[in-house]
């Protein structure tokens, strides 16, 4: 009996077996693709980074999300309680609207790499501070914290080696803080070889306070008769030539003792009428190096980047006047007042950026005869480089044969942008004559050569892989030793870079091999260059 009831169950899966595959189909399941998304694959990595914090102190948050492409990830809705020694009963909580972490992964090691942290709405309880710290601010009227917003730009750069830092924090009620630091790492050899503390290149440094409330509030903490502008002043006065002078076993520099008397003039006009103070570096423009004996004390920073207080940064000094901007269109400028306003449209600083409007502004210049038109021409191509390469890369040329600074790596970063046949057809504008005229009646072909090398760099002579592949074959021709090695280097420059490049090049080749014959017979260069 029981072989009879299995019969009709073993028919069913029999038949369901059979079906066809697209009768067993179910609903759609997620492909591969969608499992291993970038973004997904962002936010659990995400994840066991905050499970990895949840270690230390309580997180929680509300929402998550992760664009790789763009390079953020943002949470929204934060909650944390670190465990700190000082707040036994607990009551440090911080919570933060929205914090977004984002890079330049969108555009990634083009230039430089930059991480920059954004915290907007965040809150701490004053038990998150010291018990010194946070009963002075209870004092003060302060039950919380409140960060209207935090942003921390770090930047590395990858062809100086600089760093650039950026921080700017606005608390309510209290204070808005902005600094500002640019610097290289230079390494110093420390004992017996071993490396040692690094040295730093500094080229920038500023930091700036601007009240909003928090003298008000943190003058209550003051007894009455400390309060007056000059009493404080003679009192700061006193403590930083006090520490300065370690104790008063070391006399000040002129530059420490104006330092002080700059900031304390400074904080006096600050108690009077709560504003803003600036403290900043006066720098060269290649910056100050500072040496590890140097910035081991607060002496040694002050006279070596020469600091001075004032009420705001010397940016704000330096904007340029509108009597000046008004005549950027069809005005009488000249050449100095265009060069400057383009440089100053282009890095924003004293005017509004606007890299668009600089080719119309110097076109006046590039159309001189005067010896700054190669450095308008320099500007124009880093104007253009991203919307117009191939115009840029004309431009480039020509600041380029004026050994304008900078011009040959805009070339380069150009020509990856350009297919060779437009690269040398847009060298073959700039050429006059013909190559062998500048053959001159030397006897040495490594002048051959370095007209070649020339050529082939943009040092010294207008870029042109023609004429330099043209000069290496004569100089091969006539002897000279490195010649080999510089054409093989040319004709690289032609290489894997697909068939219709290999085509330019073989008929671009033949026609160079074809006139530096021509030349070397009807020139006799072997005379010339036939050692006796």
């Amino acid at each position: 009996m029981r072989l009879f009831t299995m019969l009709p169950r073993a028919a069913l899966v029999v038949a369901a077996l059979s079906l066809p595959a697209a009768a067993q189909e179910g609903d759609p399941r997620p492909g591969y693709g969608e499992i291993f998304a970038p973004d997904r694959l962002a936010a659990a990595l995400a994840n066991v980074g905050i499970a990895a914090i949840r270690t230390q102190m309580e997180l929680e948050y509300e929402y998550l999300s992760t664009d790789v492409l763009r390079g953020t990830l943002s949470l929204s809705g934060v909650t944390a309680r670190p465990r700190l020694p000082y707040d036994r009963a607990g009551q440090c909580e911080i919570t933060v609207e929205r914090a977004v972490l984002s890079s330049d992964l969108s555009e990634p090691f083009a230039v430089s790499s930059e991480v920059a942290l954004t915290l907007i709405g965040a809150d701490a309880a004053i038990a998150c501070l010291p018990p010194e710290a946070s009963l002075g601010l209870r004092t003060a009227g302060f039950n919380a914290i409140t960060l209207d917003r935090l942003t921390v730009t770090a930047d590395y750069v990858y062809g100086t080696g600089a760093t650039l830092f950026d921080l700017s924090a606005a608390l309510n009620g209290v204070a808005i803080l902005d600094v500002s630091a640019a610097g290289t790492f230079l390494p110093r050899p420390g004992e017996f070889g071993q490396p040692g503390d690094p040295a730093f290149r500094v080229t920038r440094a500023v930091a700036s306070l601007r009240d909003t409330g928090g003298w008000a509030a943190l003058s209550q903490l003051l007894p009455e008769n400390l309060r007056a502008p000059e009493t404080i002043r003679a009192l700061g006065n006193e403590q930083l030539t006090q520490a300065l002078s370690e104790g008063g076993t070391r006399n000040l520099s002129a530059i420490e003792r104006n330092f002080i008397d700059a900031l304390m003039t400074q904080v006096e006009a600050y108690v009077r009428d709560p504003g803003e103070i600036t403290i900043e570096a006066d720098l060269p423009p290649g910056g100050i190096v500072l040496e590890p004996d140097t910035y081991a004390k607060p002496h040694g920073l002050i006279s070596a980047l020469a600091l001075d207080a004032r009420m705001t940064p010397l940016s704000r000094s330096r904007l340029i006047d509108t009597d000046l901007l008004t005549q950027i269109d069809g005005g009488e400028l000249t050449i100095a007042e265009r060069l400057d306003l383009a440089r100053a449209l282009m890095s924003g600083e004293g005017v509004p950026l606007a890299t668009s409007l600089v080719p119309e502004l110097l076109a006046p210049v590039l159309g001189s005869d005067d010896d700054r038109a190669a450095e308008a021409a320099g500007l124009v191509a880093s104007a253009l480089a991203r919307t117009d390469p191939e115009t840029a890369y004309g431009h480039a040329l020509r600041a380029t044969a004026a050994e304008v600074p900078g011009a040959i790596s805009m070339l380069d970063a150009l020509e990856a942008r350009l297919t060779t046949p437009t690269v040398v057809a847009a060298q073959n504008v700039n050429l006059t004559g013909s190559p062998a005229d500048a053959l001159g009646t030397g006897t040495d072909p490594r002048d051959l050569r370095a007209l070649a090398l020339a050529h082939f760099t943009g040092l010294g002579a207008p870029r042109a892989y023609a004429r330099a592949y043209y000069y290496a074959l004569l100089a091969e021709a006539a002897g000279d030793i490195g010649a080999t090695a510089l054409r093989e280097e040319i004709e690289a420059r032609f290489g894997a870079r697909g068939p219709a490049v290999a085509a330019f090049w073989s008929d671009l080749s033949a026609e160079t091999q074809r006139a530096a014959l021509a030349d070397w017979i009807a020139l006799d260069l072997a005379s010339r260059y036939r050692a006796p």
